[in-house]
């Protein structure tokens, strides 16, 4: 079994708005899952837009009663070479997902 130790914890994820600062826990790469932000063009990005993987969208349903988005989806991603499987409400929304148990070779 593999250690589920951070590889990779972003860092300096705060913004000021209005004059109060606020504070994001940003990205978050380990063995077993990974927090990440879905962007433009399959990359997936950090907190701060920079990019640590890819991903691509498995499929989309509507969430209608939902505060946060229209829609979710079921999200695969690639970082650095692990694949994980998770879901996201869309581009630039939080994104959390597990390694698959299917790893691509």
């Amino acid at each position: 079994m593999t250690a589920n130790r951070a590889h990779y914890v972003e860092k300096d994820c705060t913004f000021t708005f209005q004059g109060r600062t606020f504070e994001s826990g940003g990205a978050v790469v380990t063995d077993q899952w990974i927090i990440a932000y879905p962007g433009k063009d399959g990359r997936l990005n950090d907190w701060h837009g920079q990019q640590i993987g890819t991903y691509r969208i498995l499929s989309t349903w509507r969430t209608p009663r939902s505060f946060i988005s229209s829609t979710m989806s079921s999200i695969e991603c690639f970082v650095n070479g692990i694949r994980y499987v998770g879901r996201g409400a869309g581009i630039g929304m939080i994104l959390r997902a597990k390694r698959s148990a299917r790893q691509v070779q």
